[in-house]
């Protein structure tokens, strides 16, 4: 397996945390869902189908299914269709660009090729574990699905010692049997595992595909305030005691079938996750490594003015993509480790960064080195199943062909784009954002004699849906009328400036009654934005454009008759290409 030279060892500095949570990928195994997940066998013409188009651009299926997949691993968010139809249209808009740097012949540069070249990589990879692991891993049963099913509705308490083998897993086992205190076995183990002091090996509420795949069912098969025997995960062995157990019963079939094709996929992701995780140790961990960390502490040190200072997606994926184009002072070819006693070099590491998960780079070069040398060595090992034969391989090379002329021209026009000139234009661009002074709003305010009739002008006009029909119901003097204008500098404490404004061929939009010593409805007839006045701001709108650089620069590439409305958007071929997996 993998050796350390012992002055120079690799740790895992996140370890503690995995094995708490008992995710199933070890060290070597992260990002393996970029490996594996977004392999798509099929002949349906949905995957040719456009999703997006404008003016005779388009994107395809089976193109926006592999680079939302791997936005949805390199920037975790929440799947929704606004975010879906939000990045077609980037996708769409970085194709265009991508065909304006083609014509300047931008596909020629060093960075546009390597980008190629590691994307192609990356898809070989996945051709490799799909072809070689796929196929022998088991489709759950129906009973199995269901029982993932009652497990999603179930959490356990849960309390752990961890162990490195099953040798000391065994003797930690026979130990509880002797009258052994299972609290302190479970501190000593986490902190020989390099967790802090008092976690004690609690794990909170676990639930179902938080743990492997067996330590799950050791786990759901003990029972409450009992102890399981040993069980082996991907990162080590565990002994499981178990404090609370909630279960919600859902006795409504329609419930499970609504996520049936859900959960089928889960078990099997997480079993064909575990197997990859297996193959890849079998196929890399035999190779001897040794890190040079002089080397690699001052590598990072060069890098880290350059890494995302928030967790922002549309920053995590800008950092990702930009990798290749940074160029730390050092020598590329400086070995950085050592592989099977072949030099492993700083160029070749910087190579292979942009596939690496940006949580491992910001943290700890350590693991993002672990993954570069793995990512090499699958690489190599892909060709014998012939991957240049996969139509996934063959997508993918386009895909990246696109992607890597998109940044480049960005990276080209930010480089010798004048802003200067731009102040006024983008004045108009970011004022509503940026250079609002105040609001004014006009409204109504119609007062009422006492509580009771203002309410029953609300309960009147939530039946009829018509104000003025409401109003002529009341007998006159019963409530007054009045106009007024205010500002957002003036106080009020109504809220007024939030309420959509009433036009009047569209229901009104009302709001309260009030209590402000009387009783109040009012309606917003009118709203009026006064911005700050360029000459004001002009120094500060041309700091944000110096600051925006990247964000001015594709607008400006843009061609100029380009309007994104005019964007088509099949939103119901996107959700039926993609389930809301995450």
């Amino acid at each position: 397996m993998f050796f350390f030279h012992p002055s120079r060892r690799i740790s895992s500095g996140s370890l503690p945390q995995a094995i708490m949570r008992l995710h199933h990928l070890g060290v070597l195994m992260v990002a393996i869902v970029v490996l594996a997940s977004c392999g798509r066998f099929s002949d349906d013409e949905d995957l040719l189908a456009p999703v997006a188009t404008w003016n005779g651009v388009e994107i395809v299926g089976e193109h926006f299914i592999q680079e939302y997949q791997l936005f949805g691993t390199y920037a975790p968010f929440r799947d929704t269709p606004e975010i879906r139809r939000h990045y077609a249209k980037v996708m769409l808009e970085r194709m265009i660009i991508a065909e304006v740097g083609r014509s300047s012949q931008l596909d020629t540069l060093r960075v546009v090729r390597d980008a190629i070249r590691r994307r192609t990589e990356m898809a070989n990879r996945r051709h490799l574990l799909n072809t070689e692991v796929r196929p022998s891993v088991i489709e759950p049963t129906d009973a199995e699905v269901y029982t993932a099913f009652r497990r999603s509705n179930a959490r356990l308490r849960t309390q752990q010692i961890f162990a490195q083998s099953q040798q000391e897993a065994d003797s930690l086992y026979r130990m509880l049997h002797d009258g052994a205190n299972f609290d302190v076995l479970a501190e000593e183990s986490m902190i020989r595992a390099g967790s802090a002091v008092g976690t004690a090996g609690h794990m909170g509420w676990v639930t179902f595909n938080e743990l492997d795949e067996e330590p799950e069912n050791v786990l759901f098969a003990t029972g409450r305030h009992h102890i399981s025997p040993p069980v082996q995960s991907l990162r080590g062995w565990h002994i499981f005691r178990v404090w609370d157990e909630e279960e919600t019963i859902n006795l409504d079939e329609s419930t499970f079938n609504n996520i049936r094709d859900r959960l089928k996929h889960q078990v099997f992701q997480r079993r064909f996750d575990e197997a990859s995780a297996a193959f890849i140790k079998n196929e890399v961990m035999s190779s001897d490594l040794t890190v040079d960390m002089v080397v690699l502490g001052q590598l990072y040190d060069m890098m880290r003015p350059s890494m995302p200072t928030r967790s922002h997606p549309e920053e995590i994926i800008r950092f990702n993509n930009e990798l290749n184009l940074l160029q730390p002072d050092i020598n590329m070819d400086t070995t950085v480790a050592m592989v099977d006693g072949n030099e492993f070099t700083v160029g070749q590491f910087m190579y292979h960064m942009p596939d690496i998960p940006v949580e491992w780079i910001v943290n700890d070069f350590r693991h993002a080195l672990e993954i570069a040398v793995r990512d090499s060595i699958l690489a190599e090992k892909s060709h014998r199943t012939r991957p240049d034969t996969s139509l996934d391989v063959r997508m993918n090379r386009r895909v990246a062909d696109y992607t890597a002329m998109y940044y480049a021209t960005l990276q080209t026009a930010a480089d010798t784009l004048q802003v200067e000139p731009l102040k006024e234009s983008y004045y108009e661009v970011w004022k509503n954002e940026q250079y609002i002074e105040f609001h004014t709003t006009t409204y109504n305010r119609y007062t009422f004699v006492d509580s009771l009739t203002a309410h029953d002008a609300i309960q009147r006009f939530m039946a009829n849906n018509d104000w003025q029909q409401t109003l002529a119901g009341f007998p006159e003097g019963s409530y007054s009328f009045s106009e007024h204008v205010k500002t957002t500098l003036d106080y009020t404490d109504l809220p007024i400036h939030s309420m959509p404004v009433s036009h009047p061929d569209s229901v009104a939009t009302i709001s309260g009654p009030f209590a402000r010593a009387d009783w109040a409805i009012i309606k917003a007839t009118g709203r009026e934005t006064t911005w700050l006045p360029f000459s004001q701001v002009e120094d500060d709108v041309l700091q944000l454009l110096k600051d925006r650089k990247v964000f001015v620069a594709h607008r400006e590439l843009l061609p100029s008759e380009y309007n994104e409305n005019d964007i088509i958007i099949d939103q119901e071929l996107i959700d039926r290409l993609l389930p809301y997996y995450y």
